[in-house]
């Protein structure tokens, strides 16, 4: 979709297995030898008043954690659109909620914990917290959820319908989820959590971080098509998904067999880990690299026939849920 408006992203914050709301991980990644790890916790001082951050799920604090964050870098207080990503949603509260109705019946349950269950209770949070009566939506599509929601706030900001949008992507994968997804998902490597917060934004100023210049969804691509919208001088840096695991690297390897170029291909699983919303810290990371102008060492996988140009000028983020909906992102430098 082309339109004469522009959409930038103008600040971001993560929380992951890395150190929450830093980007020491650029330089410094905390490196893991387990196959489940979670998230590092962030300090709730200043962001979140405490009388309410006692009644939220882990899940919610770092939700809200880096939305604020990311609205105080980008000196936005009033978003003009919320859009959040989740696969599972409020997992703790789910699986709290239940563990008590087998216990107590229907008699004696909490009504916060099924409140504060459901998928859009995220972006619902984040919305009466900031007092933002602005369009709220939430998309839960397994891998592609960040993605979804993605598409969805850039569409509006190029047709010019909105102005700004405070985009997310948040998953929590409790002890008992680990378990389970250990046996319906064997693709995964390293399995860990993710909250992920940025602006996007129509104006070009200073706070820029990079541009947001293509967003597609395509549901069981043709390989062969499909590498037909990559293109050797946009698409020489791809961050892939990539995490070792042959059972989620081979649509991978299948779609680069078919390129009719040889890109330098970048990684972020090996330090972020594996999650529905795992494509999210790719988006992160591939922004980061644009706007820091060097890519780290610990991300790189394939270096590819031509050598980096001193210049760093766009990353195509690549991403599969179940080899039958696969994403593409391009990110530009200012």
């Amino acid at each position: 979709m082309k339109g004469s408006n522009r959409c930038f992203v103008d600040s971001m914050a993560q929380v992951s297995c890395q150190k929450p709301l830093s980007d020491e991980w650029f330089d410094s990644p905390c490196i893991y030898e387990e196959n489940y790890v979670r998230a590092q916790e962030p300090d709730t001082k200043g962001l979140i008043i405490p009388s309410e951050a006692r009644r939220m799920s882990k899940i919610l604090k770092r939700a809200v954690c880096t939305a604020i964050t990311a609205l105080n870098n980008s000196g936005i207080t009033q978003p003009d659109a919320i859009v959040t990503g989740t696969g599972m949603g409020c997992m703790e509260n789910s699986e709290k909620f239940l563990m008590d109705l087998c216990r107590y019946g229907e008699q004696c349950l909490k009504p916060t914990l099924f409140m504060q269950s459901t998928h859009n209770t995220i972006s619902s949070l984040i919305a009466i917290i900031l007092k933002c009566h602005g369009y709220n939506n939430t998309y839960s599509h397994k891998g592609i959820s960040f993605e979804s929601s993605l598409l969805d706030a850039w569409i509006q900001m190029k047709g010019g319908m909105i102005r700004n949008a405070l985009v997310g992507a948040h998953d929590e994968v409790t002890p008992f989820m680990d378990l389970v997804m250990e046996r319906t998902h064997p693709e995964y490597s390293l399995v860990s959590e993710a909250s992920v917060s940025m602006i996007l934004t129509n104006a070009k100023s200073d706070r820029n971080i990079c541009e947001v210049e293509d967003v597609r969804l395509v549901h069981r691509p043709d390989y062969s098509e499909f590498a037909g919208l990559l293109d050797k001088d946009e698409d020489d840096i791809l961050m892939l998904g990539i995490n070792g695991n042959n059972l989620n690297n081979a649509p991978y390897e299948t779609l680069t067999r078919t390129l009719s170029f040889n890109p330098l291909i970048l990684r972020y699983k090996n330090i972020f880990g594996d999650n529905f919303s795992s494509s999210a810290l790719g988006f992160y990371a591939a922004a980061r690299i644009l706007e820091n102008q060097r890519i780290p060492e610990h991300m790189m996988w394939s270096r590819g026939s031509d050598p980096v140009n001193e210049r760093i000028n766009n990353i195509t983020i690549l991403n599969q849920s179940d080899d039958t909906d696969w994403s593409l992102v391009r990110l530009k430098r200012i």
